[in-house]
């Protein structure tokens, strides 16, 4: 999908739109809600300590940025480099407002995807206070590949879950 044709767009909620579903009576387990979870498209998790500003992130992120898996912290240099320059300050703010207000925030991000175009992500986050006490963001990155669901995504927000 060509960046050209479609406009730059981002957006950001600091309360959740929608409930949690309840699936108990579903009977399927966390992991198989996961692994389900996984078929759409590329979607990756990751985690961002507040304190040591450490970043880790699944495989599917990591290949989101065209960057080599690693279990450690995240290089943000090498990351940031992937990120549409007029897409990082943005994404700043968001994790620095998210981190300040202790909420949450979804935007599309657009990342590079080769040398002269871009592939564009959904990525949603929220805050959370570990049982040790640390503060951390934690969410979700997925590809878009759909560029009917971009659009509608940008029109009506709440289609991103």
């Amino acid at each position: 999908m060509s960046s050209k044709n479609i406009p730059v767009v981002r957006f950001e909620f600091s309360e959740t739109v929608n409930t949690v579903q309840e699936l108990d009576h579903i009977g399927l387990s966390d992991a198989e809600i996961v692994e389900l979870a996984n078929y759409r498209n590329t979607l990756g998790y990751w985690r961002a300590d507040l304190a040591t500003g450490h970043v880790f992130w699944s495989e599917n992120v990591f290949r989101l940025y065209g960057m080599e898996y690693t279990k450690g912290p995240v290089n943000l240099t090498i990351a940031n480099e992937a990120i549409h320059p007029e897409d990082l300050n943005c994404i700043f703010e968001l994790v620095e407002r998210a981190a300040s207000e202790k909420s949450g925030f979804r935007c599309i991000l657009r990342l590079k995807d080769g040398q002269n175009d871009f592939k564009y992500t959904l990525s949603c986050g929220r805050y959370r206070v570990t049982d040790d006490g640390r503060e951390e963001l934690y969410g979700m990155t997925e590809e878009i590949l759909d560029r009917a669901r971009l659009i509608n995504i940008v029109s009506d927000p709440s289609l991103a879950d």
